[in-house]
């Protein structure tokens, strides 16, 4: 097991492969409306149940050992909730599943939840086609050879240098509306990321052969 980690489930589209390595964390964990959407057909029991509870059926069955943590605020996303009670139990690394598909708002909700607090948890998303994550000011990642990775700036980011690239930047600037890095090549098994200051999301393609 992980220590302090939680594999997390929030409701947008659900995995469409089989979720492995389950005993590796801590907790797993999932938003009211993931389970009742989708995680309650799968053969996964979560440790917590997390939301307002606005789309709880009494018609589900909850598996015993599943405690339901009820968080009303309205102020705050599911995701939000979840993420803050987890933390609260120790946990520091957040694999996230079902944070986009379905609709557009709540995974642009999602990032924005992210951008609050990556600088202090470890927070990657999983979807159906790819994971992806902001990346820290000196990033390495490895076992991507040959795999298409995309950066895309939130706000803009200064400095920026990646190598083990198709393409390479040196001390680049990236910004919404103006340059990005789409559709990059990763030509090393390790790929290296700098930059100076902004928030910048990286993309990987090809989840399945990725460690």
């Amino acid at each position: 097991m992980s220590k302090n980690s939680a594999l997390l489930f929030v409701n947008g589209e659900p995995p469409h492969h089989t979720v492995y390595h389950l005993d590796n964390y801590s907790y797993i964990a999932c938003t009211d409306g993931a389970y009742h959407n989708y995680l309650s057909a799968l053969t996964i029991e979560p440790d917590f149940i997390i939301g307002d509870l606005d789309s709880y059926h009494t018609n589900k069955t909850i598996p015993p050992n599943t405690q339901i943590i009820h968080t009303p605020d309205q102020n705050k996303t599911d995701f939000e909730k979840a993420i803050l009670f987890l933390a609260s139990k120790g946990v520091t690394k957040f694999d996230v599943y079902g944070a986009c598909g379905r609709a557009s708002d709540h995974f642009l909700g999602n990032i924005s939840v992210a951008m609050q607090y990556y600088r202090q948890y470890q927070i990657t998303f999983y979807d159906n086609y790819c994971y992806f994550f902001f990346a820290k000011y000196d990033q390495k990642i490895t076992n991507v050879k040959d795999h298409i990775i995309s950066l895309m700036p939130l706000s803009k980011v200064t400095g920026l240098t990646i190598t083990g690239f198709q393409y390479p930047l040196i001390d680049q600037t990236l910004s919404l509306g103006g340059q990005v890095s789409l559709r990059n090549k990763a030509i090393n098994n390790l790929v290296q990321i700098s930059f100076k200051e902004g928030h910048l999301m990286v993309f990987i393609e090809n989840l399945h052969n990725v460690n």
